[in-house]
């Protein structure tokens, strides 16, 4: 009798265990898919952030093409403007 006693405390602690580590093994793989979740959400935001970084980059590209066409043609406007005021002060000195 003594010995069915202790076969079956034995036989409890070693089913104990085992659901202790089964459970723990449910937590960590639990806790494990919320970590992957989390870096797959972060791995997407870093790929949105790039995207719209590059779009910025191609805009502030154009945008500085823009601003060169405009300075350009400001000083070919400029060189009008001296010419026709020197060409004016001129004719007006001929009258």
């Amino acid at each position: 009798m003594a010995y069915v006693t202790i076969a079956v405390s034995i036989v409890s602690l070693l089913l104990a265990i085992y659901t202790f580590l089964s459970r723990n093994n449910k937590e960590n793989t639990t806790e494990l898919t919320t970590v992957i979740v989390s870096l797959d959400n972060i791995k997407s935001g870093i790929a949105d952030i790039k995207a719209e970084l590059n779009s910025i980059k191609t805009s502030q590209r154009e945008d500085h093409d823009k601003l060169i066409r405009v300075e350009e043609s400001l000083k070919s406007a400029w060189k009008q403007i001296n010419k026709l005021s020197v060409g004016g002060i001129n004719e007006e000195e001929n009258i």
